[in-house]
């Protein structure tokens, strides 16, 4: 392929990044507001185990703990980062990661939608920190230099909005949005280990398809599919810690 070509293709995923943020914006003004569903909190596994409530909604969080810890280990490497501003974006993504573990164990001890703001606060760091990273790493350093505390920002008035007003979009773009933007952006990177991105996104898409059919694996597992999201979700969390840790900076 020729350069020209690179440049092109470059060119047009930036646009196609455009697009998806110009249709984002257009779902918030013309979608009518969403409110949380009362089922949502109405999880397959109720059992109690050692005092603990939802024991198995609760403990399948620990993971997510783990993969922050393991994470740190990137810090230590002299080639995984080519700016060092970059590990400090890169820490805030450990530290949402480590706070789901808490945060959502919390929610799953006493579901409700008190407790969903804390599950979400710190998802929403994690969505918008990748997307920052992901934006830097293949698009402009400059970029997601400018944009990271921002966009961190913004994921967390995403979900202090929806408990102001009960209304769901601006945090549907946020968790959503990122999904869909790094795959454009996957073959753009300064690094090694793309191909752990593209295991990150299918973990996720998992975490959501076990989510979605909790109350149906119940009736097959009594732990119910949402034990497995976690485990999914902390799964893709681990895909890009390890690749933080094992990539190098690409030389053309």
């Amino acid at each position: 392929m020729t350069f020209s070509c690179v440049i092109f293709f470059i060119h047009l995923r930036v646009a196609l990044l455009l697009g998806f943020a110009v249709a984002a914006v257009g779902f918030l003004l013309i979608a009518p507001p969403i409110t949380q569903d009362p089922g949502y909190h109405s999880f397959a596994d109720h059992r109690s185990l050692w005092g603990v409530p939802n024991f198995w909604n609760v403990v399948s969080n620990l993971p997510f703990l783990l993969v922050a810890f393991y994470g740190l280990h990137a810090l230590r490497s002299s080639a995984a980062f080519s700016a060092t501003w970059e590990r400090g974006a890169y820490c805030a993504l450990l530290a949402g990661v480590a706070l789901v573990a808490f945060g959502s164990a919390y929610y799953h001890a006493w579901p409700d939608n008190t407790t969903l703001v804390w599950d979400r606060l710190p998802m929403a760091v994690v969505f918008m920190a990748l997307l920052a990273t992901a934006i830097g790493e293949r698009i402009s350093m400059t970029i997601r230099r400018l944009m990271l505390v921002p966009l961190i920002l913004l994921g967390v008035a995403s979900v202090l909005y929806w408990r102001a007003t009960g209304d769901l979009r601006p945090y549907i773009v946020v968790q959503f949005y990122p999904m869909v933007a790094i795959p454009l952006m996957l073959f753009l990177s300064r690094y090694t280990g793309s191909a752990a991105i593209g295991a990150m996104i299918g973990l996720y898409a998992l975490a959501k398809l076990l989510e979605l059919f909790d109350s149906q694996i119940g009736a097959e597992l009594a732990t119910g599919g949402h034990p497995g999201k976690h485990l999914a979700g902390a799964g893709a969390m681990f895909c890009y810690v390890q690749m933080v840790r094992r990539r190098r900076i690409l030389k053309y």
